[in-house]
């Protein structure tokens, strides 16, 4: 009797034992996030994308979109729905391809979004470094750092966004997509180092982009799939220490400009102040070579 209640005991703790590694194995796996296949729906103006998400629970894939109108994102087919056919059919590449074919039956009606230059549209990206968060007090490892991105055209300034990074020295990618019957407004795909987990993975999303002047649709030969964006004659890479050119002035990062304000007002106190010791100096020459009454 002992010896049965001690092997159900050890049962027991291996399962559990095995229980809590695959809980922490879950939840500490990273990985890249991927996005690519772009389709506009003229139904409801939002743009659907697939996306491929290898860290985390590790999702089959998944069908999202981003509204034209208000840039919030919606999720159409969701992991939850492919993890049903994942695990009902026993042979993995079978799963995969049923879940495509069936993200296939939803957009397969929609346009196709068409690359373009960015530079041929003088569409130009300033990045500034706002500010990193940990992840806790108590551990010195950074969780993710924000940046806000001011983006021009003909340096008009067309809008300012925020943007999520892992450190300040990163390159951010960007590439452009032109849609259909919108000639003022463009998607662009960002890829950049966002999971900042085990030193970083790649992360990819959409930003809508409105109020353009024009929108330059010459073809570019440019095919984006679910790996990461490749830089092309077409995208843009941006660094936190670039400094633009808008009408004639560089836009230096925050802390340069910070300096150069606090240096401009020491040299009008410097200057004002030799104004003064002149004025003094000029004073008492002048009493020095005046005759004594």
């Amino acid at each position: 009797m002992n010896k049965n209640l001690k092997l159900i005991t050890s049962i027991l703790a291996t399962f559990i034992f095995l229980l809590i590694s695959l809980d922490i194995a879950e939840a500490t796996v990273g990985g890249p996030t991927y996005i690519h296949n772009f389709k506009y729906n003229p139904q409801n103006e939002s743009v659907y994308y697939i996306e491929n998400d290898n860290g985390g629970r590790g999702c089959p894939p998944v069908l999202e979109s981003i509204s034209l109108a208000t840039s919030k994102n919606q999720i159409i087919y969701s992991c939850e729905q492919g993890e049903k056919i994942l695990y009902s059919e026993k042979d993995y590449n079978t799963a995969i391809l049923q879940i495509s074919n069936k993200i296939n039956d939803i957009i397969s009606d929609f346009k196709d979004l068409t690359p373009i230059n960015l530079r041929k549209n003088n569409i130009s990206i300033d990045l500034q470094f706002v500010k990193s968060e940990k992840l806790s007090p108590e551990i010195d490892e950074i969780k993710n750092s924000i940046f806000s991105a001011t983006i021009y055209q003909n340096s008009k300034k067309i809008t300012e966004i925020s943007l999520s990074g892992c450190n300040i020295d990163q390159p951010f990618t960007f590439a452009g997509y032109t849609v259909p019957g919108f000639e003022k407004k463009i998607v662009l795909l960002l890829s950049t180092k966002g999971n900042c987990f085990e030193g970083g993975y790649i992360n990819e999303s959409l930003l809508v982009l409105g109020g353009l002047d024009y929108v330059n649709k010459d073809y570019l030969n440019f095919y984006k799939g679910p790996t990461a964006l490749v830089p092309n004659e077409g995208t843009l890479t941006v660094y936190e220490y670039d400094n633009i050119v808008v009408n004639g002035l560089a836009q230096l990062p925050i802390e340069q400009k910070e300096i150069t304000t606090k240096s401009k007002s020491n040299l009008a106190l410097i200057a004002l102040a030799s104004l003064v010791v002149g004025f003094l100096l000029g004073r008492i020459r002048k009493q020095s070579q005046d005759p004594i009454a």
